[in-house]
């Protein structure tokens, strides 16, 4: 699945070739000083353009996919965990100890320990808080860690139900890890390809929408205003943002 975000920078690259093939037929009217307006760095321009996006729509399915893997063994954990501290409780674990068990559970299940009142009208701002949930992949693996920790210190720990053991947690907790790992291998690559590719876009001057910008300016004092020319161009849209 293709996000919005990268289906729009394909428009644009697309409204980028169309611009260019609207000012080959001005023919030797279209004859600007700047270099980088020039037809054949236009085309230059987009073509290179067009190799990062590739990089970029290339990389992205590995990362998808080790993601997704990521999700999928991630979810098992809120719910395991909670069964790993009813059968604490029932196997009669000290109470010290179940009161830790409840609170790392808490953790790994996103719940607040104290509700946060809600915004008093619902178009008001919200009150600013530390993440409610703290249910980042790193955070969620760290839980789990503690848990293990927990019911591993307890002889008394001793399910009959083979994933609630301790060695089950512990097999959990290296496919947890090998999971994150796998999705930040596939993210670094990918965070880099799409930098890049957002620098040839949106690159102060040198970016494939200034340069748009500035071709339709270019059409603008040639033609003029009201032309046809400036027209035609000007209503091929490019969407600018800082980077």
């Amino acid at each position: 699945m293709i996000s919005k975000t990268e289906s729009g920078i394909n428009t644009y690259v697309g409204h980028f070739d169309q611009l260019i093939a609207v000012c080959k037929n001005f023919g030797p009217s279209y004859d600007p000083v700047p270099v980088n307006l020039q037809i054949g760095s236009l085309m230059y321009q987009v073509d290179t353009i067009k190799k990062s996006v590739t990089a970029v729509d290339v990389a992205i399915p590995a990362y998808l996919v080790a993601n997704g893997a990521r999700i999928k063994k991630f979810a098992l954990l809120p719910p395991l965990a909670t069964r790993v501290q009813a059968v604490a409780i029932v196997l009669g674990l000290p109470d010290t100890v179940i009161v830790h068990i409840k609170e790392v559970v808490r953790k790994i299940r996103g719940q607040r320990a104290h509700k946060i009142e809600p915004a008093p009208e619902p178009n008001s701002e919200p009150a600013r808080h530390i993440s409610v949930s703290q249910v980042s992949f790193n955070e969620q693996i760290e839980h789990l860690n503690q848990l293990i920790a927990l019911v591993e210190s307890q002889p008394a720990y001793t399910p009959a139900e083979p994933d609630l053991s301790v060695d089950a947690l512990k097999t959990l907790l290296d496919e947890m890890r090998t999971t994150n790992s796998a999705v930040m291998a596939a993210e670094a690559p990918l965070a880099s390809l799409r930098q890049e590719r957002n620098r040839l876009l949106y690159a102060p001057k040198t970016g494939m929408m200034d340069t748009a910008l500035m071709v339709k300016e270019y059409v603008k004092a040639v033609f003029g205003t009201s032309s046809p020319q400036y027209r035609k161009v000007n209503q091929i849209q490019f969407k600018n943002k800082k980077i």
